[in-house]
C-alpha cells in the first residue's frame, strides 16, 4: 500500500520491534485489570510473530496489578511498599500474559532488570545473549524493571527509559510506546480541548521538549516527558519510534503498514 506522506521516511524492512506497554493498558490501578485490552494486544503481537517479526515486550503493570489484587485504593509513597506490591503484581501480570499467549501457541520468557544490567558491560552482554536466544526459539521476551529488589539509585525511574535502552541494546528496527493518549499533542489533551496531535517529529529539539506538558498520576510513574526522553535516546542512535494509544483495532499491523496513527519520530542518521 502507498505510505502516507508522514511515513515516507518510515523504514520498509522492519523485523525486530520493542513494544512498551503502559500500566494504564493493563489496569486502572485500583480494582480492575483490563483483561480485554491485554487479550487484544497479545493477539496483535502473536499475529506479528506468526508473520515473521521478532517482538520484545517491555511491560509496566506489576505495581498496578498488585494494587488491584490487594484492593488498595492508591499507590503508596514508601519505596519498600512499592517493592512489595511489585512482587505480588508481577506474578499475576506474567500469569496473564502466559495464559493469553498460550492461546496462540506461544511461550513467554520473563526478564527482570535493574539499571546496572544495562550499564555494566558483562551484564549487558548477558542480557543481549538471553534475549537473542529467546527470539531464536520463538519465545516472547517480556521485560520489566526489577521493582521488587531494585533500590532507588539502581532503578530506571520508568519503563519508558528501559524500553529505549533495550532497543539500543539489541539495535532493533522500531520502538513503539503504547500509552493512554493518541500521541504527542501541541497541548496536553487531558487539560486543553483544542490540543492538536503532531503526526511527525523529525528531530526532538529543545523547543519541543519545552512544550511537552506532564501530569503526575497517583498510579503511573512515567508521563509524556519520560516518553519523549526515551524516544530521544532511541532516535539519536538511528532507531525510529512511535508513541500512540492502543485504541485501534489491529493497531500494530496498521502501524507497520504505514497508517497515520500516533506520533512518528524519525531516526537520526
Amino acid at each position: 500500500m502507498d505510505r502516507s506522506p508522514f511515513m515516507r521516511t518510515f523504514p520498509s524492512n522492519i523485523k525486530k520491534i520493542v513494544i512498551k506497554v503502559s500500566t494504564n493498558m493493563i489496569t486502572d490501578g485500583v480494582a480492575e485489570i483490563y483483561l480485554d485490552k491485554v487479550r487484544i494486544f497479545v493477539k496483535d503481537v502473536a499475529e506479528l510473530i506468526h508473520d515473521g517479526y521478532s517482538v520484545i515486550i517491555v511491560s509496566s503493570g506489576a505495581i498496578g496489578c498488585g494494587l488491584a489484587k490487594l484492593g488498595l485504593k492508591s499507590r503508596p509513597k514508601e519505596y519498600k511498599k512499592l517493592q512489595a506490591l511489585a512482587s505480588v503484581g508481577q506474578i499475576h501480570l506474567m500469569s496473564l500474559y502466559q495464559q493469553e499467549f498460550n492461546k496462540h501457541g506461544l511461550q513467554i520468557g520473563q526478564i527482570l532488570l535493574s539499571a546496572d544490567d544495562t550499564r555494566d558491560s558483562t551484564r549487558k552482554s548477558n542480557v543481549r545473549n538471553t534475549l537473542e536466544v529467546l527470539l531464536e526459539k520463538g519465545i516472547v521476551p517480556i521485560i520489566n524493571e526489577n521493582d521488587s529488589v531494585a533500590i532507588e539509585e539502581l532503578s530506571y525511574g520508568d519503563n519508558d527509559t528501559l524500553s529505549a535502552l533495550v532497543s539500543i541494546l539489541l539495535y532493533v528496527d522500531l520502538l513503539i510506546i503504547l500509552t493512554d493518549v493518541e500521541g504527542l499533542f501541541d497541548k496536553n489533551p487531558k487539560i486543553h480541548d483544542d490540543g492538536k496531535i503532531i503526526r511527525q517529529i523529525d528531530k526532538i529539539s529543545d523547543e519541543l521538549e519545552k512544550i511537552v506538558e506532564d501530569i503526575d498520576g497517583d498510579i503511573t510513574f512515567g508521563g509524556m516527558q519520560s516518553k519523549i526522553q526515551a524516544v530521544k535516546k532511541a532516535t539519536i542512535v538511528g532507531i525510529p519510534a512511535i508513541i500512540t494509544s492502543f485504541n485501534n483495532e489491529n493497531l500494530l499491523k496498521r502501524l507497520l503498514n504505514g497508517e497515520e496513527l500516533g506520533t512518528y519520530f524519525v531516526a537520526q542518521k
